[in-house]
Protein backbone atom coordinates (compact mmCIF):
# COMPACT_ATOMS: atom_id res chain seq x y z
CA UNK A 1 0.00 0.00 0.00
CA UNK A 2 2.86 2.08 0.23
CA UNK A 3 3.02 2.86 -3.44
CA UNK A 4 -0.66 3.52 -3.93
CA UNK A 5 0.05 6.00 -0.91
CA UNK A 6 2.96 7.46 -2.44
CA UNK A 7 0.51 7.88 -5.82
CA UNK A 8 -2.61 9.55 -3.86
CA UNK A 9 0.05 12.09 -2.90
CA UNK A 10 2.08 12.24 -6.18
CA UNK A 11 -1.51 13.17 -7.70
CA UNK A 12 -2.53 15.78 -5.33
CA UNK A 13 0.52 17.81 -6.04
CA UNK A 14 0.17 18.02 -9.27
CA UNK A 15 -3.40 18.56 -9.51
CA UNK A 16 -2.77 21.09 -6.98
CA UNK A 17 -0.33 22.94 -9.00
CA UNK A 18 -2.71 22.93 -11.77
CA UNK A 19 -5.90 24.28 -10.29
CA UNK A 20 -4.16 26.57 -9.01
CA UNK A 21 -4.04 28.20 -12.13
CA UNK A 22 -6.99 26.70 -13.87
CA UNK A 23 -9.90 27.42 -12.52
CA UNK A 24 -12.62 24.54 -12.86
CA UNK A 25 -13.37 21.27 -13.69
CA UNK A 26 -12.65 19.47 -17.40
CA UNK A 27 -15.18 17.25 -19.35
CA UNK A 28 -13.07 15.58 -21.98
CA UNK A 29 -9.49 14.21 -21.79
CA UNK A 30 -7.36 13.96 -24.87
CA UNK A 31 -4.54 12.24 -25.69
CA UNK A 32 -2.61 12.73 -29.19
CA UNK A 33 -0.55 10.59 -30.91
CA UNK A 34 2.30 10.54 -33.25
CA UNK A 35 2.15 13.62 -35.44
CA UNK A 36 -1.26 14.27 -34.61
CA UNK A 37 -0.87 17.37 -32.04
CA UNK A 38 -2.32 19.67 -34.25
CA UNK A 39 -5.70 19.82 -32.38
CA UNK A 40 -4.43 21.91 -29.49
CA UNK A 41 -4.68 24.98 -32.68
CA UNK A 42 -8.05 24.50 -32.65
CA UNK A 43 -8.20 25.17 -28.41
CA UNK A 44 -9.59 28.33 -26.92
CA UNK A 45 -8.92 30.34 -24.22
CA UNK A 46 -5.91 28.03 -23.49
CA UNK A 47 -3.49 27.43 -20.61
CA UNK A 48 -0.93 25.86 -21.85
CA UNK A 49 1.71 23.44 -19.28
CA UNK A 50 4.92 22.03 -20.18
CA UNK A 51 5.34 18.34 -18.73
CA UNK A 52 8.78 19.30 -17.83
CA UNK A 53 7.32 21.99 -15.05
CA UNK A 54 3.98 19.81 -13.56
CA UNK A 55 5.52 18.17 -10.52
CA UNK A 56 5.80 14.35 -11.27
CA UNK A 57 5.00 14.34 -14.87
CA UNK A 58 6.89 12.23 -16.96
CA UNK A 59 8.71 13.71 -20.02
CA UNK A 60 8.24 11.88 -24.00
CA UNK A 61 11.67 11.24 -25.48
CA UNK A 62 9.78 10.36 -28.80
CA UNK A 63 10.19 12.15 -31.76
CA UNK A 64 6.46 13.96 -32.70
CA UNK A 65 5.24 14.44 -29.08
CA UNK A 66 5.21 17.73 -27.80
CA UNK A 67 5.25 17.06 -24.14
CA UNK A 68 2.77 19.67 -23.36
CA UNK A 69 -0.95 19.71 -21.80
CA UNK A 70 -3.48 22.61 -22.87
CA UNK A 71 -6.70 22.92 -21.03
CA UNK A 72 -9.49 25.20 -22.48
CA UNK A 73 -12.22 25.24 -24.81
CA UNK A 74 -13.16 23.17 -27.40
CA UNK A 75 -16.33 22.79 -29.67
CA UNK A 76 -18.64 24.02 -26.15
CA UNK A 77 -17.00 21.51 -23.94
CA UNK A 78 -13.78 22.17 -21.72
CA UNK A 79 -10.87 19.68 -22.19
CA UNK A 80 -7.42 19.02 -21.12
CA UNK A 81 -5.40 17.79 -23.77
CA UNK A 82 -2.46 16.01 -23.94
CA UNK A 83 -0.02 16.35 -26.50
CA UNK A 84 2.57 13.48 -26.25
CA UNK A 85 2.15 10.30 -24.64
CA UNK A 86 4.64 7.73 -23.13
CA UNK A 87 5.50 4.26 -23.90
CA UNK A 88 6.60 1.16 -22.28
CA UNK A 89 9.84 0.95 -24.60
CA UNK A 90 11.17 4.70 -23.44
CA UNK A 91 11.73 2.81 -20.36
CA UNK A 92 8.97 4.22 -18.09
CA UNK A 93 6.88 1.84 -15.53
CA UNK A 94 3.46 1.32 -16.04
CA UNK A 95 3.09 4.01 -13.05
CA UNK A 96 4.60 6.14 -15.33
CA UNK A 97 2.22 5.72 -18.25
CA UNK A 98 -0.70 5.79 -16.30
CA UNK A 99 0.38 8.92 -14.57
CA UNK A 100 -1.07 11.57 -16.66
CA UNK A 101 -4.70 9.39 -17.06
CA UNK A 102 -5.01 9.55 -13.41
CA UNK A 103 -4.21 13.39 -13.65
CA UNK A 104 -6.95 14.14 -16.39
CA UNK A 105 -9.50 11.61 -14.24
CA UNK A 106 -8.67 14.37 -11.54
CA UNK A 107 -9.01 17.20 -13.47
CA UNK A 108 -12.69 16.10 -13.36
CA UNK A 109 -12.98 14.27 -17.02
CA UNK A 110 -15.46 11.87 -17.82
CA UNK A 111 -14.73 11.24 -21.32
CA UNK A 112 -11.33 10.41 -22.90
CA UNK A 113 -10.40 10.56 -26.38
CA UNK A 114 -7.21 8.61 -27.22
CA UNK A 115 -5.72 8.96 -30.99
CA UNK A 116 -2.59 6.76 -32.10
CA UNK A 117 -0.68 6.21 -35.51
CA UNK A 118 -0.99 2.57 -35.93
CA UNK A 119 0.09 0.45 -38.56
CA UNK A 120 -2.54 -1.39 -41.13
CA UNK A 121 -3.15 -4.95 -40.94
CA UNK A 122 -6.22 -5.03 -42.49
CA UNK A 123 -6.15 -5.75 -46.22
CA UNK A 124 -8.89 -3.61 -46.84
CA UNK A 125 -7.15 -0.27 -45.29
CA UNK A 126 -4.85 2.06 -47.30
CA UNK A 127 -2.26 4.54 -45.81
CA UNK A 128 -4.33 7.86 -44.39
CA UNK A 129 -7.42 5.60 -43.26
CA UNK A 130 -8.95 6.83 -39.98
CA UNK A 131 -10.00 4.14 -37.88
CA UNK A 132 -12.47 4.35 -35.39
CA UNK A 133 -10.91 1.34 -32.53
CA UNK A 134 -14.13 -0.99 -31.53
CA UNK A 135 -11.44 -3.18 -29.06
CA UNK A 136 -8.56 -3.89 -28.54
CA UNK A 137 -5.87 -7.07 -27.89
CA UNK A 138 -3.29 -6.45 -25.05
CA UNK A 139 -0.05 -8.06 -26.64
CA UNK A 140 2.29 -6.07 -24.22
CA UNK A 141 3.82 -8.13 -21.76
CA UNK A 142 2.23 -5.88 -18.87
CA UNK A 143 -0.73 -4.21 -17.70
CA UNK A 144 -0.78 -1.11 -15.72
CA UNK A 145 -2.83 -2.39 -13.06
CA UNK A 146 -0.52 -5.14 -12.15
CA UNK A 147 0.39 -4.36 -8.30
CA UNK A 148 -1.69 -3.13 -5.28
CA UNK A 149 -4.66 -1.49 -6.25
CA UNK A 150 -6.71 1.85 -5.04
CA UNK A 151 -10.15 1.04 -4.06
CA UNK A 152 -10.65 4.87 -4.11
CA UNK A 153 -10.25 4.94 -7.49
CA UNK A 154 -11.31 1.75 -9.04
CA UNK A 155 -12.23 -2.14 -8.30
CA UNK A 156 -9.37 -5.16 -8.58
CA UNK A 157 -10.92 -6.95 -11.40
CA UNK A 158 -11.87 -4.45 -14.14
CA UNK A 159 -14.60 -5.67 -16.75
CA UNK A 160 -13.52 -5.14 -20.81
CA UNK A 161 -16.66 -6.03 -21.88
CA UNK A 162 -16.78 -2.96 -23.11
CA UNK A 163 -13.66 -0.99 -23.31
CA UNK A 164 -14.64 1.30 -25.75
CA UNK A 165 -17.94 3.20 -25.39
CA UNK A 166 -20.20 1.81 -27.84
CA UNK A 167 -22.97 4.89 -28.03
CA UNK A 168 -19.22 7.38 -29.21
CA UNK A 169 -18.73 4.73 -31.49
CA UNK A 170 -21.96 5.13 -33.65
CA UNK A 171 -21.86 8.42 -32.45
CA UNK A 172 -18.51 8.92 -34.45
CA UNK A 173 -20.19 6.55 -37.19
CA UNK A 174 -22.85 9.14 -37.74
CA UNK A 175 -20.80 12.49 -37.56
CA UNK A 176 -18.39 11.04 -39.97
CA UNK A 177 -20.80 10.32 -42.67
CA UNK A 178 -22.71 13.78 -42.10
CA UNK A 179 -18.92 15.57 -42.66
CA UNK A 180 -18.42 13.09 -45.28
CA UNK A 181 -15.29 12.41 -43.66
CA UNK A 182 -14.67 8.37 -44.54
CA UNK A 183 -14.07 6.31 -41.11
CA UNK A 184 -12.89 2.84 -40.73
CA UNK A 185 -13.84 0.96 -37.93
CA UNK A 186 -11.45 -2.30 -36.37
CA UNK A 187 -9.58 -4.02 -33.76
CA UNK A 188 -6.18 -2.58 -32.24
CA UNK A 189 -3.28 -4.76 -31.03
CA UNK A 190 -1.15 -2.97 -28.96
CA UNK A 191 2.77 -3.94 -29.01
CA UNK A 192 5.73 -3.26 -26.48
CA UNK A 193 7.49 -1.97 -29.51
CA UNK A 194 10.05 -0.51 -29.83
CA UNK A 195 10.91 -2.65 -33.05
CA UNK A 196 8.14 -2.79 -35.93
CA UNK A 197 6.60 -6.09 -36.49
CA UNK A 198 8.12 -8.59 -38.99
CA UNK A 199 6.51 -10.17 -41.78
CA UNK A 200 5.83 -13.41 -40.04
CA UNK A 201 4.44 -10.98 -36.82
CA UNK A 202 1.73 -9.19 -39.01
CA UNK A 203 0.86 -12.86 -40.12
CA UNK A 204 -0.02 -13.98 -37.03
CA UNK A 205 -1.87 -10.39 -35.17
CA UNK A 206 -4.05 -9.73 -39.10
CA UNK A 207 -5.68 -13.12 -37.54
CA UNK A 208 -6.90 -11.25 -34.47
CA UNK A 209 -6.61 -7.27 -35.44
CA UNK A 210 -7.33 -4.66 -38.21
CA UNK A 211 -3.98 -2.26 -36.71
CA UNK A 212 -1.09 -2.90 -34.93
CA UNK A 213 0.78 0.28 -32.63
CA UNK A 214 2.89 0.60 -29.58
CA UNK A 215 0.55 2.66 -27.17
CA UNK A 216 -3.52 3.56 -26.09
CA UNK A 217 -3.55 0.29 -24.78
CA UNK A 218 -2.61 0.72 -21.35
CA UNK A 219 -3.94 4.33 -20.93
CA UNK A 220 -7.54 2.98 -21.83
CA UNK A 221 -7.21 0.16 -18.99
CA UNK A 222 -5.99 2.83 -16.64
CA UNK A 223 -9.20 5.63 -17.41
CA UNK A 224 -11.95 2.84 -17.65
CA UNK A 225 -9.91 1.49 -14.10
CA UNK A 226 -11.35 4.99 -13.30
CA UNK A 227 -14.53 5.06 -14.76
CA UNK A 228 -14.21 7.27 -17.83
CA UNK A 229 -15.93 6.03 -21.19
CA UNK A 230 -13.25 6.05 -23.97
CA UNK A 231 -13.56 6.49 -27.69
CA UNK A 232 -10.65 5.66 -29.68
CA UNK A 233 -8.90 6.77 -33.58
CA UNK A 234 -5.92 5.27 -34.82
CA UNK A 235 -4.91 6.54 -37.84
CA UNK A 236 -2.97 3.99 -40.62
CA UNK A 237 0.20 5.30 -40.93
CA UNK A 238 1.65 2.69 -43.11
CA UNK A 239 -0.11 -0.76 -44.04
CA UNK A 240 1.86 -3.57 -42.91
CA UNK A 241 2.49 -5.97 -45.86
CA UNK A 242 5.70 -6.87 -45.01
CA UNK A 243 7.31 -5.95 -48.19
CA UNK A 244 8.75 -2.84 -47.36
CA UNK A 245 10.60 -1.08 -44.33
CA UNK A 246 9.05 1.16 -42.09
CA UNK A 247 10.06 4.26 -40.53
CA UNK A 248 9.47 6.40 -37.59
CA UNK A 249 9.95 9.67 -40.03
CA UNK A 250 7.12 7.37 -42.17
CA UNK A 251 5.02 7.21 -39.40
CA UNK A 252 5.17 10.65 -38.67
CA UNK A 253 4.43 12.39 -42.05
CA UNK A 254 1.37 9.80 -42.81
CA UNK A 255 -0.26 10.80 -39.25
CA UNK A 256 0.58 14.64 -40.36
CA UNK A 257 -1.23 14.04 -43.14
CA UNK A 258 -4.58 12.86 -41.95
CA UNK A 259 -4.39 14.84 -38.96
CA UNK A 260 -6.66 17.86 -40.76
CA UNK A 261 -9.66 15.23 -40.96
CA UNK A 262 -9.17 13.72 -37.69
CA UNK A 263 -9.12 17.19 -36.57
CA UNK A 264 -12.71 18.30 -37.65
CA UNK A 265 -14.10 14.59 -37.10
CA UNK A 266 -12.93 14.87 -33.36
CA UNK A 267 -14.46 18.56 -32.97
CA UNK A 268 -17.52 17.54 -34.67
CA UNK A 269 -18.18 14.28 -32.31
CA UNK A 270 -17.44 16.48 -29.01
CA UNK A 271 -19.75 19.18 -30.35
CA UNK A 272 -22.32 16.53 -29.84
CA UNK A 273 -21.55 14.89 -26.99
Amino acid sequence: MELVEQLRRNLKETLRYLKERVAGTVDIGIILGSGLGGLVDEVENAKRFTYDELPHFPRPTTEGHFGNLVIGMLAGKRVAVMQGRFHYYEGYTSAGISYPVRVLSGLGAKTLIVTCAAGGLNRDFAQGDIMAIRDHVNMMPTNPLMGANDDEIGPRFLDMTEAYNSEYLALAHRVSEAEGIPLKEGVYVGLLGPAYETPAEIKYYSTMADAVGMSTVPEVLIARHAGLDVLGFAVITNVSGGRHTVSHEEVIAAARKSSESLVRLIIKVIEKM
